[in-house]
């Protein structure tokens, strides 16, 4: 049985839901709701952050105050079915994984539908990885995370790098990620009602706009459908209770298949997006520090 601070957050999930159903609040507003409840979630102490733009695109470089660490990034892409979430939305997570790793973590607001369709998401992904590497970062020395859909284009980024015969990157973070945009997997139906932070009606009408001209299981669109031959290691969280849990299963079995290093860490009856609300929740807390570990691990 998850936390009683879980099981709180989950039943004010769940009443929120009832009072104010997704299909019926326009996209913007939901956008900007999201954006107005994440200000109150501020980075930890003993991180700074600076804005700026990569080109067009709005991004945000946080790092240690102080550090005698080797050179280490990060690159987070956030999650939000590619219709919401931010830098703004996502910092203070990032901001506890740069201080407990000493990294220097870089957020990108990437284009999202309903304007942007695939792939330019992934797109602005790349750009992100090439501004590492211009501001002198070797690839050995980043790390791509990302949660949800930011999963899904942690995975669509190494293809596009493979595509473009780029070196990858030293690992690859997916939690809980969203990599079947069918919707094929069991725990689809199975979880749609303890899973109140999806709403599987809404999250197929999000596929279809993202994949726009392209096939649903086209492999930019829903990764699980990809090459994963020559990843590198990659670390997968998930949790049973999930809509998305069985996509996590299967890119185990994906990566293995081709003899990709994975690290798999599941946990029991916790929401989609448990990993944000670290402050409160024990078992958030618990799967930062082993994302830190990792990080620590393959940095070595």
């Amino acid at each position: 049985m998850s936390s009683f601070q879980h099981r709180i957050l989950k039943m004010g999930l769940n009443l929120s839901s009832t009072l104010f159903p997704t299909k019926d609040i326009n996209l913007t507003l939901l956008r900007e709701t999201t954006e107005i409840i994440s200000l109150v979630a501020l980075l930890p102490w003993g991180v700074k952050s600076s804005k700026f733009k990569i080109g067009q695109m709005e991004a945000e470089i946080i790092k240690p105050v102080s550090t005698t660490e080797k050179r280490k990034a990060l690159l987070y892409l956030h999650g939000g079915g590619f219709a919401i979430g931010s830098n703004q939305t996502h910092r203070h997570m990032v901001g506890k994984i740069v201080k407990d790793t000493s990294t220097e973590a870089l957020l990108i607001n990437y284009r999202k539908i309903p304007n942007h369709a695939c792939p330019a998401p992934i797109e602005d992904a790349y750009e992100a990885y090439q501004f590492l590497l211009k501001e002198g970062y070797q690839e050995n020395e980043i790390i791509v995370a990302g949660d949800s859909a930011g999963g899904g284009l942690v995975c669509t980024l190494f293809f596009m790098l493979k595509e473009k015969g780029d070196q990858l990157p030293k690992a690859g973070i997916c939690l809980s990620p969203w990599l079947d945009l069918m919707h094929t997997g069991e725990t689809v139906e199975d979880n749609k009602y303890t899973d109140p932070f999806v709403k599987i009606d809404e999250m197929k009408r999000w596929a279809e706009v993202y994949a726009g001209a392209k096939p649903l299981d086209d492999p930019y669109v829903s990764p699980l459908y990809g090459d994963f031959t020559d990843f590198p290691p990659m670390l997968i969280q998930t949790s049973k209770n999930e809509v998305l849990h069985d996509d996590s299963v299967r890119l185990k079995k994906a990566l293995e298949d081709k003899g990709i290093e994975v690290t798999y860490q599941e946990w029991d009856d916790l929401i989609h997006w448990w990993q944000l609300f670290w402050r409160f929740i024990p078992e958030s807390d618990e799967a930062l520090i082993k994302v830190s570990s990792y990080i620590h691990q393959q940095f070595k």
